[in-house]
């Protein structure tokens, strides 16, 4: 049998470690400031008339800034290129938690039999409706109710609830349905035949589970783990759009002034778009511009796992 061309599974490398690099050297990289000392109040140009005039930020793409500028005239790709790693880190924070609940039970059920009932059933539950659904209505009652979109005003008490809050509810709506499908391979291991020597010969659990299911499963559960990461990701990408975001912002305006307008400090992506989509049309680069990097960003984690996963067929068949 001869094996296709590795072409499209050394491009998907390539372009995960393009946001690799950039997630660990986007701070350095910007090409502008995004300290308070950075801030464009206005700007001062001279009209067809030669009559001197002011502009306020937010600026749209030109020469200076290729993507535009927010509300404080900070530069949108330096903000984009400098949250990269926040984003990343609070999805692989999420999906760790996750496996540290899902893994052992599913584990235990599928070599044991036991809850697997309970297990299916909890898995069925909430796979039958998007986990949207289930998460924005809390959460949105919490934050707007805390009113945490106030950041100033914001109770440090209330925030540090919400985000308790947050992380506890993305991470248990996904354990069942994690916890199932690693159930299902446990199961499917425990059936043969060196599984069944080593129960025969004494093996305890702990044995049988780490000479025996985690070794068999190692390439399953690599995938399942980027699988998971992804649907975090995708999930905290529709919170976003729906304003629904952790820390890590902060508030210029005032009532006085008449408005009020909610920014990320650290250009983390997921608060860029929740800010980006409150001003879809007066502002639209600030959301394509997010929005653009969010969709390539999981766009590339999606081709890397679908040729991972690819290739670990083809070696299994050439084998």
């Amino acid at each position: 049998m001869k094996k296709p061309s590795n072409t499209a599974f050394y491009l998907s490398i390539g372009l995960l470690a393009l946001f690799v690099l950039v997630m660990i050297f986007g701070t350095w990289l910007k090409p502008h400031g995004i300290s308070p000392e950075d801030k464009i109040n206005m700007l001062q140009y001279q009209d067809i008339d030669g009559k001197t005039r002011y502009r306020i930020p937010p600026f749209a793409p030109n020469g200076t800034f290729l993507l535009g500028t927010d509300h404080r005239g900070f530069d949108i790709l330096s903000l984009l290129l400098n949250g990269l790693k926040y984003t990343l880190g609070t999805a692989l924070a999420l999906t760790l938690l996750r496996f540290a609940a899902a893994l052992p039970w599913g584990l235990w059920s599928g070599m044991t039999g036991r809850m697997r009932k309970l297990l299916s059933s909890l898995q069925w539950a909430t796979a039958a409706v998007p986990a949207f659904v289930f998460l924005y209505p809390p959460l949105a009652g919490m934050y707007f109710g805390l009113r945490l979109d106030q950041v100033e005003k914001a109770d440090p008490h209330n925030k540090l609830l919400f985000s308790v809050t947050f992380v506890i509810l993305v991470t248990v709506i996904g354990v069942s349905p994690l916890a199932h499908q690693i159930a299902d391979r446990t199961r499917y291991y425990s059936g043969k035949m060196f599984f069944e020597a080593s129960r025969l010969m004494g093996g305890s659990f702990l044995h049988r589970t780490r000479r025996h299911i985690v070794p068999s499963m190692r390439n399953e559960m690599l995938f399942l783990f980027l699988g998971e990461f992804m649907q975090v990701l995708f999930l905290l990408g529709q919170l976003a759009v729906f304003h629904i975001v952790l820390g890590g912002t902060e508030t210029i305006g005032d009532d006085d002034a008449g408005y009020r307008i909610t920014l990320t400090t650290s250009g983390e992506w997921l608060s860029m778009i929740a800010y980006g989509s409150r001003y879809i049309r007066l502002h639209p680069w600030i959301i394509l511009s997010a929005g653009a990097c969010f969709a390539a960003l999981f766009l590339s984690l999606q081709f890397f796992l679908s040729q991972l996963k690819r290739r670990y067929g083809e070696e299994r068949q050439l084998m």
